[in-house]
């Protein structure tokens, strides 16, 4: 047990920084988080942190310990709220990754709901457009959109993620609006770089299918620099409804080719197989259920 509290207090130490920031999370003396870690070095007979009186650094193996240490943490963590699962209401610190994009436009909305239902809850969240490893990392929880390549996390899907075509009114009335798949040959074509199929766009509409090549000056990773260049008037995008919902409500974007979209993905969350389903993550997935709704609120009249 005296080797799992210097376990916590060493992690609390290098999240926030500092013994005294580490003290107050812990709820216990500054000096008794300095302890726990010291006996902890000894034990392990290794410094993990370098102290001067200005700041705490890790160390090299003070780094590669807190890796498996933020794992432990996290384990101990859900096997206490298994326990109690039945009488306490989910607490702990809950951490999260999510694409950037879709993060801040439709996860960040959730948690003002969410913090205020579980005041014992804290959120810890990560956007990023990159996979990270959950247990490597610490995750609890991802937001993924798209496949799923990685066999070993256990998979709820949230919502489809719908794609289709739109540009701004200004470029439509200088270009012209296209009205069959192969009209946009014409068209400057906005591209993501994140799908597979980059500028050979597989349309599929009431006459089947179609594989369209396009060209554009503009191509990005981001669903924001995507729509920002649409919305600039540069030409035809492709975007997620999730991403394209507003500008189209209010009239920013219109719609192109109306009666064809491109093959459509889902918005996943994911979580380790290896770990047991945390209170706070089973209240989380399905808190963020009841806000994206079914069908998703950005897909309505659309």
């Amino acid at each position: 047990m005296d080797a799992l509290d210097g376990i916590a207090a060493f992690v609390r130490v290098v999240d926030s920084g500092s013994f005294s920031a580490a003290a107050d999370r812990l709820k216990i003396s500054k000096s008794a988080v300095s302890a726990h870690v010291q006996r902890l070095e000894n034990r392990l007979g290794v410094r993990l942190l370098n102290r001067t009186t200005r700041r705490v650094a890790v160390t090299e193996a003070g780094a590669a310990y807190y890796r498996h240490c933020v794992r432990i943490i996290a384990e101990a963590e859900a096997a206490e709220q298994a326990a109690i699962a039945l009488q306490r209401e989910p607490r702990g610190t809950l951490r999260i990754s999510a694409p950037d994009s879709f993060g801040w436009m439709h996860v960040a909305p959730a948690f003002s709901t969410f913090l205020k239902r579980y005041p014992e809850l804290a959120v810890d969240i990560t956007l990023s457009p990159a996979h990270v490893n959950l247990v490597d990392e610490g995750i609890d929880l991802a937001i993924r959109i798209g496949v799923l390549e990685d066999s070993r996390l256990v998979v709820r899907k949230l919502a489809p993620s719908r794609i289709i075509l739109c540009a701004a009114p200004a470029y439509l009335d200088e270009r012209g609006l296209p009205h069959k798949p192969e009209d946009l040959a014409q068209h400057n074509c906005i591209c993501t770089t994140v799908l597979p199929w980059g500028a050979e766009w597989p349309l599929a509409g009431a006459r089947g299918k179609q594989v369209m090549s396009v060209s554009g000056s503009f191509r990005s990773n981001s669903a924001e620099m995507l729509r920002a260049a649409a919305l600039d008037g540069i030409g035809i995008v492709v975007l997620p409804t999730w991403a394209a919902a507003d500008p189209l409500r209010n009239g920013a974007l219109k719609r192109v080719l109306s009666g064809w979209e491109l093959p459509a993905s889902a918005i996943y969350a994911v979580y380790p197989g290896s770990r047991l389903m945390s209170m706070k993550v089973r209240a989380f997935v399905n808190h963020l259920v009841r806000c994206f709704g079914k069908p998703p609120y950005w897909d309505a009249d659309i």
